[in-house]
């Protein structure tokens, strides 16, 4: 497709009387949908292989999944969430109160610390990949440290063998959120088969669409067991301690959706790869836009567009957000703001942000997923480049 004219974008935009650019918004979510009747086909064989154990299809989804991600046990949950919540308090040292989190990562991930029962830490990012600092957690271990939380940011991974490394030197134990990194490999060595625990999620934002839901890899057989008995409300019982469990369980009907999507995996990843193609061929000669890359020697799934809006682009990163969101156009400030900068009704901890506070301003993410096309793409890219050349046009705070 050929991109729109200056003189027909101007046309179409609402603030200008115009009709706006997209009639259904566009959203930064993948929502991959799987066919109808794989769906249906999945959900009339597992209730014909029903059982008193755990419901056929979710038994079947676990197991599928533990062979994907090359792990020896796989436990699903309801949601990822709870799954991540039931692995911390799990995986923590006995006696111990706290977790230390990144600060620039999912809006809720203080909550699922505070729901483990124990104190966030929040510390800083390494500005080459956005990810959890492993100099940052070194600098904050400390006598009452019970576990690392190491997020995956949302392109490429965080540096899993310095992390893994630093958790056996200094005898706090690790667990990897990888919620946007199902697909992911670091090394040639898939995310999930890294042992130590690490939690995915099935929500229909995220790689793998199970409408909700969420999963533990592990390779260690006493975590999988606990796991399995804390999903169901059951206590779980250490030599020092015992946890009350949750109602966690899946629903078969989410695994039921999920095993059809991931039959679908490959179709739903080309898509993926043909949107970062077309951002990435678009915005090559935007200045002050750069697209944050995928590291194309390791396995990707290519699902979220994140770019940096430079100090050399005519209007900041939330003018420019803000501007987008008018046109129906959703794009969304790259994990805004930070957890350091808001407010708790319970205890956390805040430690030195630097890096933080110079990322936070900066990103972006951008349209993408199954709904969004190479078309799309144009148009968004098209108003970039229009907001670019007509920065009257926006107001913004003085940056």
């Amino acid at each position: 497709m050929k991109p729109h004219s200056e003189t027909s974008l101007r046309n179409r935009l609402k603030r200008l009387g115009g009709p706006g650019l997209f009639s259904v918004p566009i959203s930064t979510s993948n929502l991959y949908t799987p066919e109808k009747r794989s769906v249906l086909r999945y959900l009339e064989e597992g209730f014909e292989k029903q059982s008193d154990q755990e419901p056929a299809l979710c038994a079947q989804l676990a197991d599928r999944l533990r062979r994907y991600h090359d792990s020896e046990y796989c436990v699903l949950f309801s949601t990822g969430f709870w799954a991540l919540v039931s692995a911390i308090k799990l995986k923590a040292l006995p006696g111990k109160s706290e977790v230390i989190i990144p600060s620039l990562t999912y809006r809720r991930l203080a909550d699922v610390v505070f729901w483990a029962g124990l104190t966030p830490v929040l510390v800083d990012i390494d500005p080459a990949d956005l990810s959890i600092s492993p100099q940052a957690i070194d600098r904050n271990i400390g006598a009452e440290t019970g576990l690392i939380l190491a997020v995956h940011p949302i392109v490429n991974c965080c540096d899993v063998s310095g992390i893994l490394a630093l958790s056996k030197r200094r005898g706090v134990p690790v667990v990897f959120d990888a919620v946007e990194s199902a697909h992911e490999t670091v090394s040639g060595k898939r995310i999930g088969s890294f042992g130590v625990g690490e939690v995915f999620s099935l929500h229909a934002s995220k790689l793998i669409n199970g409408l909700e839901g969420g999963y533990v890899c592990t390779n260690d057989a006493a975590f999988a067991a606990s796991l399995k008995i804390f999903r169901t409300g059951a206590v779980v019982t250490f030599p020092d301690e015992s946890h009350y469990g949750l109602n966690g369980l899946p629903h078969p009907g989410h695994a039921a959706f999920a095993l059809a999507a991931l039959d679908e995996l490959n179709k739903n990843i080309d898509h993926n790869r043909t949107i970062y193609r077309a951002y990435q061929k678009q915005l090559a000669s935007l200045n002050g836009i750069r697209l944050l890359k995928f590291d194309e020697q390791e396995q990707t799934s290519y699902k979220n567009i994140v770019v940096e809006v430079q100090d050399n682009f005519p209007i900041n990163r939330d003018a420019l957000c803000n501007a987008m969101n008018s046109e129906s156009i959703l794009a969304r400030k790259h994990y805004s703001p930070p957890l350091h900068q808001k407010t708790y009704s319970y205890s956390v901890a805040i430690r030195e942000m630097q890096q933080t506070e110079l990322a936070e301003a900066r990103y972006l993410n951008l349209p993408c997923g199954s709904r969004v096309t190479p078309q799309d793409v144009s148009t968004v890219c098209d108003f970039i480049a229009f907001a670019a050349s007509e920065p009257e046009f926006f107001t913004s705070p003085a940056k």
